[in-house]
C-alpha cells in the first residue's frame, strides 16, 4: 500500500511540474482563427432552373436562379453572379442563349437570368446541357470554381411535339442549291446550300436523305447546309425535308447526275 501511494504522489508531482513548465513557456489553450478567403467563407450558392426540360425550338425558355447565402444561411444581396452555358461534360459551349452573363443578387440573395433553348437543327436526339454559375470575386486566382450548375434537358423539336396550328395555312417552303463541280468524276464531293424559308414562322428541323446511301430512307444529316461524297456515277436523288415550328413539313427532292 505504501509503495502504491508513493507512485501516485510522484505521478501527481510530475504532472503538476509539467503544467507549470508549459505555463511558464507561454503555452496557452489552442485558439482556431476565423476562416477567411474566397474558398473558406462557408458561403453557399445554389442554382435551379424552372422548368428543367425544354423543347429545342429556339423559343422555349427557363428561369435560372442562383441563391447566394452566408454561413448563417442569410441571403447576401448586391453580389454579382456570373453565368455560363456548357455541354453535359461541363465544357463551356454556346448551347442556347442567356439573357445576361452577369446578374446581381437582390434583397433575397437571388440572381436571375433567362435561358432560351437553341433551335435544334443539328440533332434530333434528346440531350442535356448545363448552366453554370459562380460568385464574381475581386481576384480570379482565388475565385470560386464553376462547380455550381444545373442540368437542363433539351428535347428534340420533332413535329409530334408541336400541335398543328389550323390558322397556319402556309407551311415552310423547301428548296436548296447543289454546287456540283463540272467535269468531275466520282468520287466527288457536292455542296448543298439550303434556301428554304417559312413565311410565317421558323424552320426548326432539316433532314437530308441521299439515294446512294445503302438505306436511302435513313437521314444522313440534320444540318441546314451540308456536303455529300458520291462514290459512284449515276443519277441520284437528294431529298431535303424541312419542319417549321407549327409542325408542318415540306420536302424537295432533286436529281443529281454524277459522271
Amino acid at each position: 500500500m505504501t509503495s502504491m501511494l508513493r507512485h501516485r504522489t510522484v505521478g501527481y508531482v510530475v504532472v503538476a511540474a509539467l503544467g507549470a513548465a508549459l505555463h511558464g513557456c507561454g503555452v496557452h489553450e489552442l485558439e482556431i482563427p476565423d476562416l477567411s478567403g474566397p474558398s473558406e467563407r462557408a458561403e453557399s450558392l445554389i442554382i435551379t432552373a424552372t422548368p428543367d426540360m425544354l423543347v429545342a425550338d429556339g423559343r422555349s425558355f427557363a428561369v435560372v436562379r442562383a441563391t447566394f447565402r452566408d454561413r448563417n444561411s442569410q441571403p447576401i444581396p448586391g453580389r454579382a453572379i456570373s453565368f455560363r452555358t456548357a455541354d453535359e461534360s461541363a465544357r463551356f459551349a454556346s448551347i442556347g442563349t442567356l439573357s445576361s452573363d452577369v446578374a446581381v443578387t437582390d434583397a433575397n440573395g437571388i440572381a436571375q437570368v433567362i435561358y432560351t433553348a437553341p433551335p435544334r437543327t443539328d440533332a434530333t436526339a434528346n440531350q442535356t446541357m448545363l448552366v453554370m454559375a459562380r460568385a464574381v470575386s475581386n481576384d480570379f486566382n482565388g475565385a470560386e470554381s464553376w462547380d455550381r450548375r444545373v442540368r437542363i434537358e433539351l428535347r428534340s423539336a420533332e413535329p409530334r411535339l408541336f400541335p398543328l396550328n389550323p390558322n397556319n395555312t402556309d407551311g415552310p417552303v423547301c428548296d436548296f442549291i447543289a454546287e456540283t463541280p463540272l467535269g468531275t468524276q466520282a468520287p466527288v464531293t457536292v455542296l448543298f446550300q439550303n434556301t428554304s424559308y417559312d413565311p410565317n414562322g421558323t424552320i426548326i428541323r432539316y433532314e437530308w436523305k441521299f439515294s446512294d446511301n445503302p438505306n436511302p430512307t435513313v437521314t444522313d444529316t440534320y444540318s441546314p447546309d451540308t456536303a455529300h461524297v458520291f462514290r459512284s456515277s449515276g443519277t441520284w436523288i437528294v431529298t431535303l425535308i424541312v419542319t417549321d415550328d407549327d409542325g408542318k413539313q415540306a420536302s424537295c427532292p432533286k436529281s443529281i447526275v454524277i459522271q
